[in-house]
């Protein structure tokens, strides 16, 4: 390969030493990328896992507040008329 005047040579052992350190500077930005890569994954999965943990809790919230009211209503019967047959018979 040529870059103006200079003349590299890619496998000539005076390029050894760049050739290793051009490889390893290569396979650390991958690692770096890679590392950064899967703690993005486990961020979301982490946040995934929360809001699915928060709408369990909404859940089961909404859930005991049917029960109660449920329950409120069996407690406490509606004395109201329902319709005219009801109210002619009290």
């Amino acid at each position: 390969m040529q870059i103006g005047k200079i003349i590299i040579e890619p496998w000539n052992r005076r390029n050894f030493i760049g050739r290793i350190i051009v490889l390893t500077l290569l396979a650390l930005w991958l690692g770096w990328g890679l590392t950064i890569f899967m703690e993005g994954r486990q961020i979301n999965a982490r946040f995934q896992a929360l809001q699915e943990e928060q709408q369990l809790k909404e859940e089961r919230a909404r859930r005991a507040a049917a029960y109660r009211n449920m329950l409120e209503q069996q407690q406490h019967p509606q004395n109201r008329v329902q319709n005219a047959v009801d109210g002619v018979k009290k």
